[in-house]
């Protein structure tokens, strides 16, 4: 954080951003912008210089195609954004970026793709394709008396396969998750999260972003508190969102086999 600015780093936002993920961004520089915190966006594009100090780190959905397009650049950049993470920068990785921000992606056919190692998983692919709106209840820590009941859209066909001490970043309520075993889903290591959970998540869960910025500006000594005035119509918004997804949950989309 520069001059009071938070600074958001939105890495591969062409290749890993089919799933409207700019709309995590906006949501993050909106609820900011209603606690007074001026926050600039930073693109990080494959070959960039990776900026040296981020405060909150996105990674959107994207195919296994975009994902071995990126190559090398992957690598390059996995050391530094596995620092961010150990140094309580949130880092959201959504979609096929929470594959990649795992220590592998196994594909049904081809060699793995190496991902950023973020979180110690692997992400194999072949399981039931999932389709589907999603329920979770989060183990994220968020606000005091912030409800921990997520909605969203579940579209993905991998298998999560979390290592020994890693946890969860949901309970399944109602959807496919990690696909492991266990009714979970996604993946949490200190103040970041990974999850196939889309929609996009966070303007769909401002409880979700208020803990993402609550997270960000506490490392920097400084207090996260939105005005509920400035922020009452889309919080209407995502009410009325969650509601229909917990409406026709059981009732819109498939297991596609």
């Amino acid at each position: 954080m520069t001059a009071d600015r938070l600074t958001i780093l939105h890495v591969y936002p062409r290749q890993m951003g089919v799933s409207g993920d700019r709309g995590n961004v906006a949501a993050l520089v909106r609820r900011a912008d209603a606690a007074d915190i001026a926050t600039e966006v930073v693109e990080y594009a494959p070959g960039d210089e990776l900026p040296t100090t981020a405060d909150v780190v996105l990674v959107g959905n994207g195919p296994l195609s975009a994902m071995r397009s990126l190559g090398a650049d992957v690598s390059r950049i996995g050391a530094p954004l596995r620092a961010f993470a150990a140094a309580g920068v949130p880092v959201i990785a959504v979609g096929g970026g929470f594959d990649l921000a795992t220590q592998q992606v196994v594909p049904t056919e081809g060699a793995p793709v190496d991902g950023f190692g973020v979180f110690d998983a692997r992400a194999v692919r072949g399981a039931e394709r999932r389709v589907n709106y999603f329920v979770l209840e989060t183990r994220y820590p968020l606000l005091p008396g912030a409800p921990t009941r997520l909605a969203g859209f579940e579209d993905h066909a991998a298998r999560i396969e979390l290592a020994d001490g890693v946890e969860p970043f949901a309970d399944v309520v109602s959807g496919g998750g990690n696909q492991a075993g266990a009714p979970v889903e996604g993946a949490i290591a200190g103040t970041s999260f990974g999850t196939h959970t889309q929609g996009p998540i966070l303007p769909l869960n401002p409880q979700l972003t208020d803990a993402v910025l609550a997270a960000a500006t506490a490392r920097l000594g400084r207090s996260y508190a939105p005005d509920a005035e400035r922020t009452a119509t889309i919080d209407r918004y995502a009410r009325e969102a969650r509601a229909t997804i917990d409406r026709y949950v059981d009732k819109a989309f498939k297991r596609i086999a």
